[in-house]
């Protein structure tokens, strides 16, 4: 009875002891597919999952093999998973899937690997970081016959001690200008680095990979990382003398260097510009100075700090160096970019200018001035002219019928402007073109612009355009030294320009003008050369301007006036278009006349074909045409047809005009 007892209470011990996992391990994890099994974790990080239908383990192991329960930034740990069946063999081309309970401290890669013929899958684990430190958890699943298996082992990530070995370049001494490779190590726990580092290199002058300021560069699988070092800076000035080159990475110290740098020679000097290009006579009221700049180099290279000596090589009259009138050779430095400039004043004489800046180092290098051009005189008053190639055009019906507007421009002495001088145009209604830039065609300055026929239409059909630029005022030589002196010449002020629409000769609200700031009492003026009152300001400056015409005459024909000599010889009328009486029709308009009645027979109609008629200044003036029909045999009762045909095709039938 006693034996019996104690078989009893072996067979519950051992019950119990099953329940709780098989002794000596942690708790025991349930498989999928309907079996339980037991879960072990050993002190060096493993774990394993085992049931009735296989079993899983998971470890991590050190580049050497050896299982280990942490990883550290020195590299090459692997997550490994044994994968096996029911009666413990290995199996194959099985798919482990890995997974970590925190990325941020570190990573697997990849996620999925396949059993080997030993039923072993890996894939690799590293910090995320050389920063990393903490503990996470390390599962592999897969699944075994009709059961998802599922093993896990816990891990710690531990510090890295970083360090940058010595920044190694490849020359200590450069040329200036020259470049060199630079290179430094990062080490963990005194091992070259296999992961990732990122180190930053700076550079106290020059650039670090063609880049200004800070250059992050990530180490490679041997921990190097590299830069190439070049003595020069981003907006192309050399580097000299004592350059400290620092590679740096957190939680690392910094590492220095020191490169000395050859100081530069320069050896070229170039010509850069000179702004404006075109200056006017001294005394002319436009532009009278420009700024000439050059660049010194050492090779490709801006160069500072070099003296330059800047003298006249060709001087049409008075030309001065960086004040008006002097001649004499003036010295300039350059500056962080290599450049230097001096001012040219004009003198009183028209003509090329060349400047000559030449270095003081080296007087055999040394650039001339470019197209620096002293003009005679900007655009003058009293010598503007615009002209139309056709004033009365078919424009009141038709869309897009058009005519040419020049401008002819001369200086105060009569002569041509410079190529290049723009004039602006406004128009009232229709459209114009904005601008032209004056050319020389056999030396005489214009340039010429289209203007079309569309809305808005003036009901008068007076459309008034203004052609302006900027230029000077007209004036009384008094001294005779061919410039404007105040208060010894006599200048004739007008105010500012505008576009004189009603014709009224006076500025109204709404008009489009150019103000110049000036509030001096004058008399205003309209078209041609429209004058705002009490806006002149007693400078020579001016805004130049004309004003003209364009009618935009009518389709359809109209008369008034008709007159029939007594001896019945002639019939004559006012040709005018039909929506204004005033208006002519388009020029081109033809007039034929026919004679019905006996013997009475018409000559040719005179007045036609319609000229191009000019608008004149009264914008309620006749310019009807004037047409004459000669008459011949004819008596009292005969009848006369006329028939006006327009510019575009459309005839118009006046009713018979019937002898009295």
């Amino acid at each position: 009875m006693n034996r019996f007892i104690k078989l009893l209470g072996g067979v519950l011990l051992a019950a119990t002891l099953a329940a709780c996992g098989g002794g000596g391990g942690s708790a025991g994890s349930t498989g999928t597919g309907g079996s339980t099994g037991g879960s072990t974790g050993g002190s060096t990080g493993g774990g394993t999952t085992t049931t009735d239908n296989g079993s899983i383990s998971v470890a991590i192991f050190s580049a050497a093999s050896a299982q280990v329960s942490a990883i550290d930034s020195a590299g090459g740990y692997v997550a490994r998973a044994t994968v096996k069946d029911s009666s413990g063999a290995a199996v194959a081309n099985k798919l482990v899937t890995f997974a970590l309970t925190d990325s941020s401290i570190a990573t697997i890669s990849p996620s999925t690997a396949l059993t080997n013929s030993s039923g072993v899958a890996q894939v690799a684990i590293a910090p995320t970081s050389i920063s990393s430190i903490g503990a996470a958890s390390l599962s592999a699943s897969a699944t075994v016959g009709t059961a998802n298996l599922t093993a896990s082992a816990d891990f710690g990530v531990s510090a890295s001690n970083l360090t940058l070995s010595a920044l190694a370049v490849g020359q200590t001494s450069l040329p200036s200008g020259g470049n060199t490779s630079a290179q430094v190590t990062a080490m963990v726990n005194g091992q070259p680095a296999t992961t990732p580092v990122n180190v930053t290199f700076t550079a106290s002058c020059g650039r670090i990979n063609s880049q200004s300021g800070s250059v992050s560069v990530t180490t490679n699988g041997s921990g190097s990382a590299s830069v190439t070092y070049t003595a020069v800076q981003d907006d192309g000035s050399l580097c000299s003398g004592s350059v400290t080159l620092t590679a740096a990475a957190a939680g690392a110290s910094s590492q220095f260097t020191t490169i000395t740098v050859a100081a530069a020679a320069a050896n070229a000097i170039t010509f850069v510009s000179a702004v404006p290009q075109q200056i006017f006579v001294s005394g002319s009221g436009a532009l009278e100075q420009s700024v000439a700049k050059f660049k010194v180099l050492s090779g490709t290279a801006p160069l500072a700090n070099q003296t330059v000596t800047f003298s006249l090589t060709v001087n049409p009259g008075g030309v001065g160096l960086n004040s008006a009138g002097s001649t004499a050779n003036v010295q300039g430095t350059t500056d962080a970019s290599g450049l230097v400039s001096v001012s040219v004043f004009s003198g009183t004489i028209p003509g090329p200018v060349k400047v000559r800046a030449t270095l003081v180092s080296d007087p055999t290098v040394f650039a001339e001035t470019q197209n620096l051009t002293v003009s005679s005189g900007p655009p003058s008053q009293r010598f503007m002219s615009v002209s139309v190639g056709t004033f009365n055009i078919e424009g009141q019906n038709i869309d897009g019928t058009s005519t040419t507007i020049t401008a002819r421009i001369a200086d105060r002495q009569g002569n041509p402007v410079e190529n290049g001088t723009v004039i602006n145009f406004t128009a009232e209604g229709g459209q114009v073109a904005s601008s032209c830039a004056t050319t020389q065609v056999a030396g005489i300055s214009s340039c010429s612009v289209n203007y079309i026929s569309q809305n808005p239409r003036p009901a008068n059909g007076r459309v008034s355009v203004l052609a302006y630029t900027n230029g000077t005022k007209d004036y009384v030589d008094v001294n005779g030294n061919n410039r404007y002196d105040a208060g010894v010449d006599t200048l004739v002020d007008i105010g500012d320009a505008y576009r004189d629409d009603n014709e009224d000769k006076a500025f109204n609200a709404g008009e489009f003008v150019i103000p110049r700031g000036g509030a001096v009492a004058c008399a205003g003026t309209g078209e041609p050369f429209p004058s705002q009152a009490n806006t002149c300001d007693g400078q020579l400056a001016t805004t130049v301007r004309q004003q003209v015409v364009i009618l935009n005459s009518s389709t359809s024909a109209s008369y008034k006036n008709i007159v029939v000599a007594a001896d019945k010889s002639s019939l004559s009328f006012r040709l005018t278009s039909d929506y204004n009486q005033n208006l002519p029709m388009p020029a081109g308009t033809s007039v034929t006349a026919a004679a019905s009645g006996g013997a009475c027979a018409v000559g040719a109609p005179k007045g036609t074909p319609v000229a191009n008629v000019p608008p004149g200044t009264d914008p309620n003036g006749d310019l009807s045409t004037l047409v004459t029909v000669s008459l011949s045999g004819c008596v009292s009762g005969n009848k006369v047809q006329v028939d006006v045909k327009s510019p575009s095709g459309l005839t118009t039938s006046f009713p018979d005009f019937v002898l009295p």
